[in-house]
């Protein structure tokens, strides 16, 4: 019964394994191969379109799974594949404006130099010179810490450490707002700021739940973890135009509306390690259950043992109480009529064999006998020869 439950327990735990791995090679499909959208544009944007056939796009140098750069100076992410969905389907050419750190990106698109930023948060002072579409991608912000770092509980908690902060970041001037005083790491990237945290050059970091996760398991970061929730609510990301053209945030928005939920789930499986889906997902049905099932075997592992051992308990006790029984069984009998024969002396046992009573005493009790002769049995045997007569004539 037991091996048949830990089989039972392997077969669910493989299942699942199973199913968890066709759920995330179903997302490995490039979301590129069905992009047909119909976007419904109004006059004035269809000519906007017509006038402005090449865009020039940048973005954050290294912001994994959102936008960054592979070896060839091309973008890749979730931004990215947004983009290049939206502007083939209106025949727009993205002109790539790579290989710029965060303040040159934003410095370029102010001074017009760059057209719209793929990936940008949203902020009083980004908003003198720049227009937001609505948010593409919407994720919480966490404190990462390594594992042996004292409780951090909250942001309140980061004041007087060292926390890596990149460069130009919207959340410094968060912290900055709320009174937060930290000391401040100025980074460039947020792989660089979980490494800094990694080797003990910072004490934390503020960062994009996806972002940090996929850098993490990319690149093998395995001595920190994600402390505690950063406070800031939920880290909304935008595509940033240049604050004189708003045809364009208006044409982006009505894009993104027409990327359908699955072409959405599609690009969001292909980058990331972690999903959010709304819903419940089989897994989330089939993991609870799997537990209590999980669960409940250990427990009727541990009380069929303890019931195998309670029975071998009874059946030793049976046996001394059975082994009692005979003992007092004999004893009743040597309490009772013993056939005993009056000339000889001789006892008869239950089988009928006639045993010598000092045998038959000692095989039914704890008697032990010693072997003599009386005067008289002496005078028989001896006469007045005897050594025990000249003792009593002696007397």
């Amino acid at each position: 019964m037991e091996k048949r439950l830990i089989v039972f327990s392997i077969l669910i735990s493989v299942s699942l394994a199973l199913f968890s791995n066709s759920q995330s090679r179903s997302g490995d499909a490039n979301p590129l191969d069905f992009y047909q959208l119909e976007i419904d544009l109004t006059r004035e944007e269809l000519q906007w379109v017509n006038n402005h056939r090449s865009i020039r796009v940048a973005g954050p140098k290294s912001f994994p799974p959102f936008y960054y750069y592979d070896g060839n100076n091309q973008p890749l992410g979730i931004a990215s594949d947004y983009l290049k969905i939206i502007f083939d389907n209106l025949g727009i050419t993205i002109e790539v404006q790579d290989n710029l750190l965060w303040p040159e990106v934003l410095e370029k698109t102010e001074q017009k130099d760059i057209d719209l930023i793929a990936c940008s948060a949203k902020s009083s002072e980004r908003e003198e010179y720049l227009l937001f579409t609505e948010p593409q991608l919407t994720f919480p912000l966490v404190i990462i810490s390594r594992d042996d770092a004292p409780f951090i509980g909250g942001s309140d908690d980061l004041i007087g450490l060292k926390v890596a902060l990149v460069e130009k970041n919207i959340i410094t001037d968060w912290l900055v707002s709320d009174g937060i005083d930290v000391d401040a790491y100025t980074v460039k990237s947020p792989l660089e700021a979980l490494e800094s945290v990694s080797v003990g050059l910072s004490d934390a970091y503020i960062g994009n739940l996806a972002t940090c996760s996929y850098l993490i398991g990319e690149q093998g970061l395995t001595n920190l973890k994600i402390a505690a929730p950063s406070g800031y609510g939920n880290y909304n990301l935008y595509m940033a135009v240049r604050d004189d053209w708003p045809e364009l945030v208006s044409i982006i928005n009505k894009g993104l509306i027409a990327i359908s939920p699955e072409q959405r789930s599609g690009i969001r499986n292909r980058w990331l390690s972690i999903k959010y889906e709304y819903g419940l997902r089989f897994q989330d049905i089939i993991l609870p259950i799997f537990i209590v099932i999980l669960i409940a075997g250990v427990l009727f592992i541990i009380i069929l043992r303890w019931n195998r051992r309670l029975q071998k308990e009874i059946l030793v006790r049976k046996k001394v109480e059975s082994e009692l029984k005979e003992a007092f069984s004999d004893i009743n009998t040597l309490e009772g009529l013993l056939p005993i024969c009056a000339q000889c002396k001789k006892v008869r046992d239950d089988k009928g064999y006639w045993k010598q009573i000092e045998g038959y005493l000692e095989e039914h009790s704890d008697l032990l006998f010693s072997h003599s002769l009386c005067p008289a049995c002496l005078k028989e045997a001896y006469g007045d020869k005897s050594w025990f007569k000249k003792k009593e004539d002696e007397k």
